[in-house]
């Protein structure tokens, strides 16, 4: 064994970063042997997947960052291995294999004008520099995001990956139609969204199309969706439904008349992609990497003009989304990933 998994997203809410880590940990672990691979994981941890070849040891109790710069660390020097991290980060005083699905800190700081978003963006800031710095394989989740890491931080392309993200994950989940018992929400009659109201998911544009088209009904989930504050007055055409469950998400995206994706800035944007493989039409944004990811599968939006007629937008003509749902599969990003990992220099 020469590397071990950095397991300290799985004590944090579901994110697309922890979805990647664990659809790609589960798909590993039917193509690795015993005692290949671990997943180290802190002793609090509650998400673990289930796994039979990788092996999951659970260490160290300091509760959140800390514990993968103290503990994990810790259990990387006694052990001599090294770790590969999914989430972003990885041991300061260890560098191993990192994930960067995005630079969005570097370049839109004002993604984070919160002091915890300050916080985090020093912290990821400190964490880029020093893989920077280090001999340490890159991973990133798409050529716009690769390229932007070369850019910014002048790193020799050849040392960044790029292995994608997928989405038959959803098809592990059935349907559950009570949400619409629990919303005034009528099948085939609402434009969906999900997301956060952060600036970076741009649920702005949605709200603003909502607020300029009253005769439309609109559904929003996902995280603070609920309690917008008084920057984001929800229209009365805007129905929250906060954190719902993945049938419930699933039954929603099946029945809706499109879903729409606004965001500014994604390393990949997986959202979209769920949406496709249910055979609903999405109306998505131009910006960042969701034209390399999408192809001709969506109807493309400008993100900052709100001023758009969603009707006449899905009449336009597209292409089948075979192809792009064709192009990726957690299969294929594990055996690229583990195709790395064992291609490097003892």
């Amino acid at each position: 064994m020469r590397f071990v998994f950095n397991g300290y997203l799985f004590t944090q809410r579901q994110t697309g970063v922890m979805r990647y880590a664990r659809e790609t940990l589960i798909e590993l672990d039917k193509i690795c042997q015993k005692q290949e691979f671990a997943l180290v994981v802190p002793e609090y941890a509650t998400s673990i997947p289930t796994l039979n070849n990788i092996e999951i040891i659970k260490y160290g109790k300091i509760k959140g960052n800390l514990w993968e710069q103290i503990d994990f660390a810790k259990f990387l020097r006694r052990n001599k291995l090294i770790s590969v991290n999914f989430n972003n980060t990885m041991p300061i005083t260890n560098p191993g294999v990192i994930f960067i699905h995005d630079i969005a800190y570097k370049l839109h700081p004002e993604f984070g004008s919160s002091l915890h978003g300050k916080i985090s963006n020093l912290y990821h800031k400190i964490i880029f520099r020093r893989a920077k710095n280090s001999n340490v394989p890159i991973v990133t989740v798409s050529y716009f995001s690769k390229y932007q890491i070369v850019d910014f931080y002048k790193i020799t392309p050849s040392r960044i990956h790029v292995i994608g993200s997928a989405w038959q994950h959803i098809n592990s989940k059935g349907y559950d139609d009570s949400v619409f018992n629990l919303y005034p929400i009528e099948k085939k009659d609402y434009y969906l969204s999900i997301g956060s109201l952060s600036k970076m998911k741009n649920t702005r544009w949605f709200i603003e199309v909502a607020r300029k088209q009253t005769d439309k009904i609109f559904v929003l989930c996902g995280a603070q969706s609920f309690s917008s504050g008084e920057d984001f007055q929800m229209p009365e055409n805007v129905i929250c439904t906060g954190f719902i469950s993945d049938e419930q998400i699933k039954s929603l995206i099946r029945e809706c008349k499109a879903f729409i994706y606004p965001s500014i800035y994604d390393g990949f944007g997986l959202p979209p992609m769920e949406a496709l493989s249910q055979g609903v039409d999405v109306i998505c944004s131009n910006a960042a990497c969701l034209p390399e990811i999408y192809k001709n599968s969506v109807h493309y939006i400008d993100p900052y003009d709100t001023d758009v007629d969603l009707e006449e937008i899905l009449l336009e003509n597209i292409d089948e989304s075979s192809y792009v749902l064709d192009s990726y599969s957690w299969e294929k990003t594990a055996k690229k990933l583990y195709n790395l990992l064992l291609t490097q220099p003892q």
